[in-house]
Formats: C-alpha cells, sequence, structure tokens
C-alpha cells in the first residue's frame, strides 16, 4: 500500500513538473446588475398579482397603505461585455392593471441573438399592507412571505418556499418545490408533488395532500384541525403531548409508528392498518390516510416546556 502511494505521489510530481502543463485560474464571474425601485398605492380588496420566472422572491407586511417594490434583474458572465449586453433580455412590469396591481418578470431574446451564454436572475424585494390579497407564481426560484396575514394564492416548482409568521389564509402548490414554515396560523391548503415539507409550530387549520414526498408537521396545542390524504409520503406529526389530539388514521400497504402507551389502539385489517385514539376532554382531530410510505406519531418532548 505504501508503495502504491509513493508511485502515485511520484506521477503527480512529474506531471506537473513537465514542460508546457500550466495551471489556470478559472476567470471570475462579472455580474451586472439593473435596479428598478416603485412604490404603488394600495386600497383593501385589491389584489397584487406576481407572475415570475426564474426569480427568487420575497415578500413581507408591513403597516403603509403602499406596495413597494424592488427589482435586482442580474446577469452573470466570464465575459461583462456578454453580461452587460444580456442582462437587457430581463424585462419586467410593475403597474396598476385595473383594479389590481401587477407584476411580473420575462426573458425577450432579440430574434438572430442565439444562446442565451449568461446566468441570469431576477430577485424581487417586495412589502406589503399585512392584509394584502396575494397571487403568486413563480419557476426556478425561492419564495419567502413574512408577517402576511391575508389571503395568499401561490403556485410554485424547482424551487424552495418558506414561510414565517403568516395567518389568514393560505393556498399553495408545489411541484418538486420543497417548503419549510414556522409560525403558520392560518387556514392552509397545501397541494405537494415530490416535495419535502416542514411545518413547525403549526396552529390554524390545515389541509394537505402530498405524493411522492416527505410531511413533518410539528403542531401547537391551538391547531384546530389536521387532514392529511397521501401517497408514498413519508409522514412525521411530533406534538408536544399525544394527548392534546385525537387521531383517526388509515394506511395501506404501510405501517403506522405510535409510543408504546397508544400501541393499544392500533389496529389492522388485511393491507390497512388503523390508529384511532380518543384521549379525554374535547381534543381537535388529526385525521391522515397515506398508502406505500409509514406514518408516525411521536411526542416532542422537547417541546413540552417551551
Amino acid at each position: 500500500m505504501n508503495n502504491q502511494l509513493t508511485v502515485w505521489w511520484l506521477l503527480v510530481w512529474f506531471g506537473l513538473c513537465l514542460p508546457g502543463v500550466v495551471v489556470r485560474a478559472q476567470p471570475s464571474l462579472q455580474v451586472v446588475m439593473k435596479v428598478v425601485e416603485k412604490e404603488l398605492p394600495y386600497s383593501a380588496g385589491q389584489r397584487v398579482r406576481l407572475t415570475a420566472e426564474k426569480a427568487d422572491v420575497s415578500i413581507h407586511g408591513w403597516n403603509r397603505p403602499v406596495v413597494s417594490v424592488r427589482i435586482r434583474l442580474t446577469a452573470k458572465h466570464t465575459d461583462r461585455t456578454v453580461a452587460e449586453r444580456e442582462v437587457a433580455y430581463q424585462q419586467y412590469t410593475i403597474q396598476q392593471m385595473g383594479a389590481d396591481i401587477d407584476l411580473s418578470n420575462r426573458y425577450a431574446v432579440p430574434r438572430g441573438a442565439g444562446k442565451v451564454q449568461s446566468q441570469l436572475k431576477a430577485i424581487y424585494d417586495i412589502s406589503v399592507p399585512v392584509g394584502a390579497l396575494l397571487q403568486l407564481k413563480n419557476s426556478f426560484g425561492d419564495v419567502r412571505l413574512t408577517d402576511l396575514t391575508g389571503d395568499v394564492n401561490l403556485t410554485f416548482e424547482f424551487g424552495k418556499l418558506s414561510l414565517d409568521d403568516i395567518g389568514g389564509k393560505l393556498a399553495v402548490r408545489s411541484s418538486y418545490g420543497d417548503i419549510d414554515g414556522r409560525g403558520v396560523d392560518a387556514t392552509l391548503t397545501l397541494n405537494a408533488e415530490k416535495a419535502d415539507v416542514m411545518l413547525r409550530d403549526m396552529a390554524g387549520r390545515a389541509t394537505i395532500k402530498s405524493r411522492y414526498g416527505k410531511l413533518t408537521v410539528v403542531p401547537t396545542p391551538s391547531m384546530t384541525g389536521l387532514m392529511i390524504e397521501a401517497s408514498r409520503t413519508e409522514i412525521l406529526v411530533a406534538a408536544r403531548r399525544i394527548t392534546d389530539f385525537q387521531y383517526d388514521i388509515i394506511t395501506t400497504f404501510s405501517d403506522i409508528r405510535v409510543p408504546e402507551a397508544q400501541q393499544s389502539e392500533l389496529g389492522k385489517l388485511g393491507s390497512k392498518q388503523t390508529f384511532t385514539y380518543q384521549p379525554p376532554g374535547r381534543k381537535s382531530l388529526i385525521q391522515i390516510q397515506n398508502s406505500y410510505s409509514n406514518v408516525t406519531i411521536q411526542a416532542d418532548k422537547s417541546l413540552v416546556d417551551r
């Protein structure tokens, strides 16, 4: 073994010392950026519509009656001349459109310009009144929503969604887009496919559909209901105490895992396994149907003293 290592190092040294062998540094990326800023007055009941492409989007609520938009349009290439030419391929819209506010970005490559060579991206930083109505679409980029209590409808793919302190109504449709949420106290409707979803400190009421993914829910005792319909999705529900909720769970061709104290409530019929548990008192219901992947119910002792 030592002889083999010695031969390998000699070959490396010999190769580096050969005449004509040159180690070239990789050219650095040149970044060209165009910044657009605008404010639009907002009236209660207006809908803010954002249609984004290859964009990172950050939207947070504030107390001003205006929508503030800042867009950074970037182009990255080792040749600055190429980046400067191609940053102009990114078009945008910030305008009042009838009763709504319309925001968008798109790519317009001139005829005959050939294939785009730069890395192009739009970065949004948007502030809206906390109770605003939002309709969002994005692909190939990340979305972050913070401090919102209005009615939000989001469709995205191939990116990541971050949620912090969300109330009101929230509807999300995700394809190949992971979700990380904390402090969601809303009426949530989620439809996810091939996504890894984590919802911590979950309150409110949630209806979730998932296919070919992974779902973790950490509910607070104030959560008023959770309904999950899933297929081939690994599911974990980690409550502060198992007795904070009642459970109605059915799996097909998969198992249900519960603490030892509740294992007597497990049932089995053919390919199906069930867990029906009603603790004392009036408790909110967690209802789950899943197939071909396991469901785990556990008490997260780290949350009990929070």
